[in-house]
């Protein structure tokens, strides 16, 4: 068994969080298509999760990915919780 995690830390101009984790723009693109995608043929969000990890590459792009869908799933329930209150629910 494996006992040691490596960690690289990359020094880049570009501060966005796909460039931290060496994902470069054409491939973020990607992924954003992909998450997309996937979000529109699943129902649950670790359905979606579950469908984009098998076409990702690496852990970063993995935890690309669940950083979108998941800010993306809380905007969702944020916006639920507040049509429940205008309704009286």
């Amino acid at each position: 068994m494996n006992n040691c995690i490596n960690v690289q830390a990359v020094q880049t101009n570009d501060e966005s969080f796909a460039r931290a984790l060496s994902i470069t723009e054409q491939r973020e693109t990607e992924i954003d298509q992909l998450m997309d995608k996937c979000h529109a043929e699943t129902s649950t969000y670790p359905d979606a999760i579950a469908a984009i990890s098998a076409t990702l590459t690496n852990a970063n792009e993995l935890a690309y990915a669940c950083f979108h869908l998941g800010a993306f799933a809380e905007s969702q329930r944020s916006k639920h919780k507040l049509l429940y209150k205008l309704l009286g629910e």
